[in-house]
């Protein structure tokens, strides 16, 4: 009977680790550059974060194939989420340097010449960064054939998770002594959104248990195997379950707390994506 419920269905294999990456790399990159925008943090963190997002825009161009023919990826903004995605990653990059320009001598060219100007170009930034976190959920969701990446929790996984990853970014940052920081906000901060994602994940998988015969096969794949391993050992226990216990009770190890939510951000891309399980159609 397994041998016959395995045989159904199809597990994705256009996506691994590259999108996986780009995920990482833009959603951490604009994640940061809201706590930039919130917690008045120094100006080379907004730098940081349009580098993030840019790396990641440069990994989705090879895990195209054809950068050359990158540019059809804006055509289609009225039906297409990633056509969508590649306005807003340009936009965010284009508002992002114009906001923070008057923190570099290099930039200063750049900078608006009234307050007013600049205060526009940063909501417009924020609006566009927020974007970025969100429509990789959207492109999933929007995926019908896969029921496990097809709910709309799963936008709001990417925001919650894409915060918690700048955290940690934050965290290495602060422990580098490359910024001052109020380390007891950073850390209740880190906590509520670590407990925010514990929760959300069990939400998620709870649902998708119960999504029918390809979702199941999603969660048990998360659950064994060589993926279960990437995925209980690495994107929970090692990206929230000990960071969680390390700024709780282990202060000094705020770095170690860091470079842990980072390696499980990773992972929890990573596994989503390979975790997509379709049923194929028939061939006649």
């Amino acid at each position: 009977m397994v041998h016959e419920f395995n045989t159904e269905l199809a597990a994705q294999e256009e996506w691994g680790w590259l999108l996986a990456l780009d995920l990482f790399f833009a959603g951490m990159g604009a994640a940061l550059f809201l706590f930039f925008l919130m917690f008045d943090l120094p100006p080379f963190v907004a730098l940081f974060s349009l580098g993030f997002v840019a790396l990641g825009a440069v990994v989705l161009l090879v895990e195209l194939g054809h950068p050359l023919r990158a540019w059809r990826a804006i055509c289609k903004p009225f039906s297409s989420w990633i056509s969508r995605g590649v306005i807003c990653v340009t936009l965010f990059i284009v508002f992002g340097v114009l906001y923070s320009a008057s923190g570099f001598e290099f930039l200063a060219w750049l900078a608006p010449q009234s307050e007013a100007t600049r205060r526009a170009f940063g909501a417009i930034a924020a609006v566009a960064a927020l974007f970025v976190i969100l429509y990789p959920g959207f492109v999933l969701a929007a995926s019908p054939s896969i029921p496990f990446w097809n709910s709309p929790l799963l936008p709001v996984f990417f925001l919650t998770h894409s915060l918690m990853v700048a955290s940690g970014l934050l965290f290495l940052l602060a422990s580098s002594g490359l910024m001052s920081a109020n380390l007891q906000a950073m850390n209740f901060l880190t906590v509520v959104l670590i407990v925010v994602n514990l929760a959300l994940g069990s939400m998620y998988l709870a649902v998708s248990r119960g999504s029918g015969l390809a979702s199941r096969e999603s969660v048990r794949r998360l659950h064994e195997g060589s993926l279960g391993v990437l995925f209980q050992g690495g994107a929970i226990f090692v990206g929230m379950i000990a960071p969680l216990a390390m700024v709780l009770w282990l202060p000094s190890a705020l770095a170690l707390a860091g470079v842990c939510i980072l390696i499980g951000g990773l992972l929890f891309r990573y596994c989503v994506l390979k975790a997509g399980v379709y049923v194929p159609f028939p061939l006649t």
